[in-house]
């Protein structure tokens, strides 16, 4: 059973393209560690608003990414090590899918299993 009043709970949000999870105040002070190039979260609480959710499932503890198969299965096997949310329900601004393309990227959900 979850802690009653009185306790201190950091609210942790999603990075809608890598799953990062970090507290609202970590995004806007650092940014993403994996995405801030291309999400430029940075100093802005509209942008750390409209590109990370609260809504997500699981966690995944990441220490060594490029030698785990939970990442390989994750696609952040590439990525920083920290802590990963399993699935992230939202989908970020049309404008950062366009800047992931652009890039020659392919911006993948992290809500649904693809088909």
């Amino acid at each position: 059973m979850p802690p009653k009043g009185g306790s201190r709970k950091t609210e942790l949000r999603a990075c809608l393209i890598c799953s990062v999870l970090q507290s609202t105040n970590d995004f806007l002070t650092q940014g993403c560690p994996n995405c801030e190039e291309i999400l430029e979260m940075r100093g802005s609480a509209e942008r750390v608003a409209e590109c990370t959710s609260v809504t997500y499932d699981g966690m995944i503890a990441m220490m060594e990414p490029s030698e785990s198969w939970v990442a390989r299965w994750q696609r952040i096997d590439k990525k920083m090590r920290g802590i990963y949310a399993v699935r992230v329900t939202g989908r970020p601004p049309p404008d950062v899918i366009e800047a992931i393309e652009a890039r020659g990227g392919v911006y993948r959900p992290r809500d649904a299993v693809e088909d």
